[in-house]
């Protein structure tokens, strides 16, 4: 196990060290141009071609400087669903400069090389980025604060309760989230993880890789019988009507979203879920909806925090009464399907 451990971190340091040597001696042109048919079906080799050539054009999904976590999300041209994310590493102080400043949802540009990596998530070495279209949703507010003290806190234990991040490629892909941080796991069997869903609550235990130290990633414990153990599973939620109740969340208007889009954050097993309230059968019944939460929201706008990528009312609190909706392991967060007006509003 360690021996395959170092392994891995050889061949990571190794195709950093050629990606960047390469891309200093072949160095292209700066200019960034965007070339629709080159992201047709997102083929990492079309993609790879418009890196190393006039630069790959994609929009940040998340970004933490103090992790030095970095990940671009790349779309097909006429599909906004289908996407491809790459994990993004430095290739040189001034990139690494620009990366520690940038937000989710940031437009860029970047150039650099895909290099070899055992994890089916891609990685990228960066040696040239230009922040084209910079989003600025959330910069009315103080920079969040980040409770969860990384690496020092997971270095003194074995395992924790956290929440699923992300889970692709048949559960070769895992991210967790350990209170308000963003964790790569690397899965040796996956079909240990290929039945999780994001937003389930699971007890994970692990081991920390020495390699990469930013940002952190973390290995699954094989030596111990059950790695993962679901506590709660976000679809066993899924056709249940529920009334919840939590703070008023708001994901501000974005190049990913038409409107505001308002959910409440939701505390399970001591874990926080963000769930999404909707209605898709009647735009009056929505636009009602979002009407009424964007008063709510108006009227105390002197209480609301920055989160970690939305904004937050920790002094409202929302209740709402519908069916629960999760019908992907992928959705970004459970939804609360109102049937009118009268199902949500500020709890007393």
């Amino acid at each position: 196990m360690r021996l395959k451990k170092y392994v891995i971190a050889l061949l990571m340091g190794v195709g950093i060290a050629i990606a960047t040597v390469f891309s200093v001696l072949s160095a292209s042109a700066q200019t960034c141009e965007y070339h629709a048919e080159a992201y047709d079906g997102l083929e990492l080799t079309q993609l790879s071609q418009e890196l190393t050539g006039t630069g790959l054009i994609g929009r940040i999904h998340g970004a933490a400087a103090p992790a030095k976590m970095v990940v671009l999300s790349v779309r097909e041209a006429n599909n906004f669903f289908n996407h491809r994310e790459f994990s993004l590493l430095a290739g040189n102080d001034e990139v690494q400069a620009s990366m520690d400043q940038l937000h989710r949802h940031d437009q860029i540009c970047i150039q650099g090389d895909v290099i070899t990596n055992p994890s089916p998530q891609s990685h990228v070495v960066v040696t040239s980025l230009e922040v084209m279209e910079p989003w600025t949703g959330l910069d009315e507010h103080p920079e969040y604060d980040y409770e969860a003290g990384i690496p020092e806190e997971l270095m003194s234990q074995t395992e924790f309760v956290g929440k699923v991040h992300a889970i692709g490629e048949g559960g070769k892909v895992l991210v967790m989230e350990y209170k308000d941080r963003v964790l790569p796991i690397f899965v040796e069997n996956p079909e240990i993880t290929q039945t999780l869903y994001r937003g389930d609550i699971v007890r994970l235990a692990y081991q920390v890789q020495q390699w990469p130290q930013q940002p952190t990633h973390l290995l699954l414990n094989s030596d111990v019988e059950q790695p993962i153990e679901v506590v709660d599973a976000i679809a066993s939620w899924h056709g249940q009507q529920k009334t919840l109740s939590g703070r008023l969340v708001q994901f501000p208007k974005s190049p990913q979203l038409r409107f505001d889009v308002y959910a409440i954050e939701v505390e399970t097993d001591g874990i926080n879920r963000t769930f999404t309230l909707l209605n898709f059968e009647d735009m009056a019944v929505f636009e009602g909806v979002r009407n009424k939460l964007a008063t709510i929201w108006e009227t105390h706008q002197s209480t609301v925090v920055r989160g970690r990528n939305f904004l937050m009312n920790p002094d409202v609190i929302v209740q709402a009464s519908g069916m629960i909706n999760v019908i992907s392991p992928e959705q970004a967060n459970p939804q609360v399907l109102l049937e009118s007006v009268e199902d949500v509003g500020e709890q007393a």
